[in-house]
């Protein structure tokens, strides 16, 4: 892709034209007239004019001297004499659909397509793409990047968080599009080699056995609407394409709910269709799946234990495909039904390998917002509230007028250093995704996306650390003792984040730009978290600075189990972003807490919520050092390398 280009991604592979562009790692779905996406049907005129984004219903309207083209890519590779004369050349075809396309794609980007990627069927050979790339000459293109639908959906799965560990396998269901086809394809360092593929081919496609099983249900023997049922499948005119298209959007309302109305052609009244009349018309379909799943895997030398992962581009209204597969592989399916998915995967391995590192890239300038500074805030709220109760209920212990001893909360002012580091983390969050609007010139350019990252959170690990040192020097002026245990507790819980805020600034830069948008979710702090942990905090120490002991007052020792329970709360929510984890962990700590929870044992709780907070810090340094260097063994090349940003 030409540096900072506009790269234009097209899915032909799909049920519907798709298509979503790449412009400076972002991606953004193009609305063709208006619509998320393009029926592909194509209407030619007398004259040879074209018409492009028809459906079935839409072609049932037209005039007879229009001829109707369902896809016009179903047209390539056809032997010359197989096509009809009076039809444009396919080629000729495909490039004004590739024209149109384009077109809205530069009206919405504002600004012209620079490169196209291609998404088409893994079926495809070397004719077929030939003609791709003669379209995209025609079109006004070089050959565009081509990309198999089976590698464009694995791609997409592994942007919604799988993980595909090098040399493994990932079995590809693409069943929205009739035959059903299945692929086998192994990870490789420039995407995926596909090892085996195989079509499951019907006699009848699955809306024609819906609606043999719809009229056998609802009309009589003699009805001559079943002996249309039954004719040569390629009589699509009448009563039949009718009664098909109304089976079509049936289909789509059983996806959201349990029974849908089918239209019969007049005078016969409608019919009732449910999930389960279209499971037992599937039913053909379902049957094959373990065998075409066991040839398959034979096909390509492998078994169940070399997939890492199952990916099923569902059919519409058959759910029970998802749990026929699960039962032949071995492995629950990701379902993907997004209309981008195939457009959106595609550019994952077009624009990876080709555009550099993209956190050098520039993000669009937003203006700032209150509710952008809110968690910054809050959390600065936070840290301070837990500093000023820890100075304004020590115990101070005088000798005339000599300060010989001070009692207070010292996790409780580590905790205050700690959040006043989140906070930093917080500011840094806002660094790479927000910029004041403002007038950019050739003297002052805008900051890189990776330069904001690096100054972000470098500030973070400097800030902080000078925040939570001041935090302890504080604490000692205001009580007029010797300030070193209060430093010691906000600097040691400080520092290790502040240790990974500077690892991070050092690496983050590097992060591909395609992942840039999840790692940005991953560095914003858990605000409420956060404010869980304080609350229990402070209800913890006020617990303990009413009375002493603390079973002499009952509406203390209640006071501090619940700032215990919200302590263990939070520590559970902090330390893991697994649901299945935290629902289990959470009750159990809160409960832990607060049973044990007594003057002797808040200093413990409130390290174990430190160290959570350490264990958050190191577990996002990580991710950020997998995705700044997904191959361990050049990490040591790569750190030592000038950064181009």
């Amino acid at each position: 892709m030409p540096s900072g280009g506009t790269v234009l991604s097209i899915d032909l592979s799909s049920s519907a034209i798709a298509a979503t562009v790449s412009r400076h790692g972002l991606k953004i779905p193009i609305l063709i007239d208006g619509r998320l996406v393009m029926p592909p049907g194509a209407a030619i005129g007398p004259a040879g004019e074209i018409y492009l984004g028809l459906d079935a219903t839409a072609a049932m309207s037209l005039p007879a001297d229009h001829r109707f083209v369902g896809n016009p890519a179903d047209l390539l590779g056809r032997p010359t004499n197989s096509v009809d004369a009076a039809q444009p050349d396919p080629v000729d075809l495909l490039a004004t659909v590739l024209r149109h396309v384009t077109h809205h794609a530069a009206v919405h980007t504002n600004g012209p397509i620079t490169a196209l990627t291609v998404t088409v069927p893994s079926s495809w050979g070397p004719r077929r793409c030939g003609h791709v790339n003669e379209a995209a000459t025609r079109a006004g293109f070089p050959p565009p990047a081509l990309v198999t639908a089976p590698a464009a959906l694995a791609a997409y799965a592994t942007m919604l968080g799988g993980t595909v560990p090098a040399g493994s396998c990932v079995l590809v269901c693409q069943a929205d599009r009739e035959p059903a086809t299945l692929t086998v394809l192994q990870t490789a360092t420039d995407g995926y080699r596909e090892l085996a593929t195989r079509q499951i081919s019907l006699d009848q496609g699955l809306d024609h056995l819906i609606a043999q099983r719809v009229v056998a249900m609802a009309t009589i023997d003699a009805d001559p609407l079943q002996a249309a049922m039954t004719a040569a499948r390629s009589d699509e005119t009448g009563d039949r394409r009718i009664l098909l298209e109304s089976v079509r959007a049936a289909r789509s309302l059983l996806a959201s709910q349990d029974q849908a109305a089918i239209l019969l052609p007049a005078p016969r009244p409608p019919a009732v269709i449910t999930r389960h009349d279209v499971t037992a018309a599937a039913q053909p379909l379902l049957d094959q799946i373990p065998g075409a799943v066991n040839g398959l895997l034979d096909a390509a030398d492998v078994d169940t234990t070399h997939l890492a992962g199952v990916v099923l581009r569902p059919a519409l209204g058959v759910p029970v495909l998802a749990e026929a597969l699960t039962a032949a592989a071995g492995k629950t399916p990701t379902l993907i039904d997004h209309p981008h998915a195939l457009a959106d995967g595609a550019l994952c391995l077009t624009t990876t390998h080709q555009s550099g590192p993209a956190a050098a890239a520039q993000l669009p300038r937003v203006r700032l917002r209150i509710s952008d500074l809110t968690g910054a805030l809050l959390l600065g709220a936070c840290s301070l509230v837990l500093l000023l109760q820890a100075v304004f209920t020590a115990y101070i212990s005088t000798y005339s007028t000599w300060v010989v001893g001070v009692r207070t909360s010292l996790p409780q002012l580590g905790a205050a250093g700690a959040l006043v580091m989140l906070a930093a983390f917080a500011v840094a969050h806002l660094a790479p995704t927000t910029w004041l609007a403002g007038t950019t010139t050739a003297s002052t350019p805008e900051p890189t996306t990776g330069s904001l990252i690096r100054r972000g959170y470098l500030t973070t690990a400097v800030g902080g650390t000078i925040t939570a040192a001041l935090y302890g020097l504080a604490t000692g002026t205001a009580v007029e003792y010797d300030y070193t245990p209060y430093l010691t507790w906000t600097l040691g819980a400080a520092l290790p984040l502040a240790a990974c805020a500077a690892l991070i600034a050092a690496t983050a830069p590097r992060i591909p730009a395609d992942a840039l948008p999840t790692w940005l979710a991953m560095t914003r702090p858990a605000i409420t978290h956060a404010i869980t942990a304080t609350a229990g905090i402070y209800l913890m120490r006020a617990a303990l600075t009413l009375t002493t002991p603390i079973s002499t007052n009952t509406i203390a020792a209640i006071a501090g189990s619940i700032g215990a329970a919200l302590l263990g709360i939070a520590t559970a929510l902090t330390i893991s972003r697994s649901r299945t984890i935290r629902a289990i962990t959470a009750p159990g700590l809160a409960i832990g807490y607060a049973l044990v929870f007594t003057v002797d044992t808040t200093g413990a709780l409130i390290v174990g919520y430190l160290a959570a907070l350490t264990w958050w810090a190191i577990r996002l340094t990580a991710h950020t050092l997998r995705l700044a260097f997904p191959q361990p063994g050049t990490a040591l090349r790569r750190l030592t390398k000038p950064s181009s940003d």
